[in-house]
């Protein structure tokens, strides 16, 4: 069981590594490009929480899949598969 959630692991690492990451002070005006690694649907309209939003979030959002077994099946199925988004 262990060896199916490596990657769930991969991405939480990766995901707490790009938060964390300090950015150089740079006085290039290029900036390089940074791996951007989204597993959660980050885009919300201006006008949230509109009750149809607040529903689809809570019922498949990245905590509620996360909390329990099923949801971390749900998550694995979709990283496997190569989605961008894993959940809203």
């Amino acid at each position: 069981m262990s060896t199916i959630l490596q990657p769930l692991k991969l991405v939480r690492n990766t995901l707490h590594a790009i938060s964390t990451a300090a950015t150089p002070a740079s006085t290039s005006l290029v900036q390089a490009e940074t791996p951007t690694f989204s597993a959660i649907r980050t885009k919300v309209r201006c006008y949230f929480p509109r009750p149809n939003e607040v529903r689809r979030v809570r019922r498949h959002g990245w905590q509620t899949r996360m909390s329990t077994p099923n949801g971390r099946k749900t998550i694995m199925r979709r990283l496997l598969k190569g989605r961008f988004v894993l959940s809203h």
